[in-house]
Formats: structure tokens, sequence, C-alpha cells
């Protein structure tokens, strides 16, 4: 899958996103020898006067006015154990996104998951026209994007500026977001993989799975140590959700699915 001095750009759309789910394939790639790069998107401290909801998010986490701060600096930790590097891209988490006219774009938790709004098609112009400039930056031989599982308006943005910017011109792969990909989170709206995948536009994708240190994903995920508690419950709930993700593909060790578009035809 990999040679010394291939390339390798994972797309992230959160300070977790690519990690948690394909963690044991960074780390595979880069033991190979080649040079992985994790790109994230939304990594900026929010500015001005937050939105209610950003307020209630800022609440649960307790991590002070700039959250942000810690979790990039978890990212830099996670890449070293990797062997990748980390980019922060600094976009604004769709809690913080505002309107033309300062209002917030996403109100409520349910609209987060519930498709992108046209007020939001600014950051994924820009999103695109930053994902553009990545490439030209880093040349990858294959680059690695979100199916959009979860529907979370974030991960959309980077599934719209994949398909824009990659799709038909590099090889692409998309990964499935972990733990979305169980059918259980969030628990507003669990979709399957395949459901997802027919929501983005992926009809048509073909799979394979690749074998990966169980081991690595987990320690990897650990090192999030800002979002087991949010998401997981505890150290004990990761490991188990990390377990039953290994499962559903009979692994005795871990294993993450990748997928690979159909590429459009020209016209």
């Amino acid at each position: 899958m990999s040679t010394a001095g291939s390339r390798h750009l994972f797309l992230s759309p959160h300070l977790d996103d690519a990690p948690f789910s394909c963690a044991g394939l960074i780390r595979k790639l880069a033991s190979a020898g080649g040079d992985v790069v994790v790109s994230t998107f939304v990594t900026a401290d929010a500015t001005g006067s937050l939105t209610p909801l950003a307020g209630r998010f800022h609440s649960v986490w307790n991590r002070g006015d700039r959250p942000y701060a810690i979790r990039r600096e978890e990212d830099i930790r996670v890449a070293e154990f990797l062997g990748a590097r980390c980019r922060h891209e600094g976009v604004l988490d769709a809690i913080y996104r505002k309107d033309e006219g300062g209002e917030p774009i996403y109100r409520d938790i349910p609209e987060l998951f519930a498709g992108l709004k046209q007020a939001d098609q600014a950051h994924v112009t820009a999103i695109a026209r930053k994902l553009d400039e990545i490439i030209a930056e880093e040349r990858p031989d294959v680059v690695y994007a979100p199916v959009g599982i979860g529907r979370h308006a974030d991960h959309l943005c980077v599934v719209a500026a994949a398909k824009e910017i990659c799709l038909g011109r590099l090889p692409l792969r998309l990964y499935e977001e972990f733990p979305y990909l169980l059918g259980e989170f969030p628990a507003e709206h669990p979709i399957t993989v395949e459901l997802g995948l027919k929501l983005s536009g992926w009809e048509g994708a073909t799979s394979e799975v690749v074998d990966v240190d169980l081991a690595a994903r987990v320690d990897a995920a650990r090192l999030y140590s800002s979002q087991i508690p949010e998401i997981f419950g505890s150290d004990a709930g990761l490991v188990e959700a990390m377990r039953r993700h290994a499962q559903q593909y009979q692994a005795k060790s871990g294993r993450e699915r990748l997928w690979t578009p159909t590429t459009p035809t020209a016209h």
C-alpha cells in the first residue's frame, strides 16, 4: 500500500476525526516509509461573542475560553506518536459560525447533523480553496477524505471540498468516521455507513479492508484525553467501542475500511 517516499494526505474535519478513524493506517503508512500528513480544518479559537450553542458546548467542555488550544496540543502529540506530520488550517467550528447578519448558522445540535445550510456555503468555498493550496504544497500521491457518515456540518464541508478539488484529479480514498461508523453516534441522528455513502453521493464506491494494529488505534485515541469523557464516557468505553469496530470485520487485531469513489466520466 505504501512505498518509501510515497506521500499521503489525510483530511480531518476536527482535531481527532482522521486519527480516531485511521490511526492504524496512518501508523502503517508512516512505518513503511511514507510521508504522511494529517490536515485538520476546524482548529481555530472562537473570536467575538459565542453563539448560544457554542456557549452550551463551552460550559460542558469546561476547558476555558480557548478549548481548541488544548485540542491542538493533543493533536501534535498524536501525530508524533503515529509518525506523521500535522497541519492546522484555522477554520472555525460550525458551532461558532455566523451568517452575514451575525446570526448563528447552526442553532442547536440537531441542526449540526441535518446537512449544510446555504448560509454556510462561504465556508465550503473557503475550505475548497484552502484544500487546493494544501495539495499544491504537499503534492500527495493519495488523498484520504471522510465519507460523511455522521452528517456533521464540518464533515460535510470537507466532503464537498474533496469532491470539488480531488475527485477525478487525484487518487482519492474515503475513510469511515469513527465512532459514527458504529451506527450509534450521534444519538440525535445515527446512520449506517451505507446510508452515509449514499447521502454523501459516493454511490458506486468500492471497499477494501486494511489490517492494522488495534493497540496503536487505542493508544492514539487515548492521547485525545479531552474527548474521551464526552464521546465514550470513559477509557473502558473507548476500548470497548474500538473492539466492536474490529469485530465488525472479524478481526483478531484491528481493521479499517477504505472506499474508492467512482471517478466522474468526462464529457
